[in-house]
């Protein structure tokens, strides 16, 4: 701003420079403030990792096929045979069901057409 330089000791030597010292007052207490941030953000990181509550397998209750892979250390994704998709990956809402999401690898009911996407 105003083509005041970063890298000097002090601004005061230079009357050029008395308009903007109080720039470099508010940089450095946003700087700290900034700061004090991240450790509130390094404090919610730990304490969630080592004392927060399990997520469940899917939950926002997608309908996509990630959401039902196990969660095991295993070569692929599946233990065994890949899942046979039924329906689009987002099938929300479909009239005849129970619950507002369905997923790609539920069987169609009687009746229910598969959609070619």
């Amino acid at each position: 701003m105003a083509g005041l330089p970063r890298r000097y000791y002090t601004n005061s030597n230079f009357p050029l420079f008395d308009d903007v010292s109080n720039v470099n007052v508010i940089i450095t207490i946003f700087a700290l403030i900034g700061g004090v941030v991240q450790i509130v953000y390094l404090y919610n990181f730990f304490s969630s990792m080592y004392y927060g509550k399990k997520a469940t397998q899917n939950p926002w209750r997608a309908t996509t096929l990630e959401w039902t892979t196990p969660v095991e250390h295993i070569h692929g994704n599946w233990p065994g045979e890949i899942p046979h998709v039924y329906r689009w990956s987002y099938d929300y809402s479909k009239p005849g069901h129970d619950v507002d999401f369905v997923p790609q690898n539920v069987p169609l009911k009687d009746g229910e057409e598969e959609l070619q996407h």
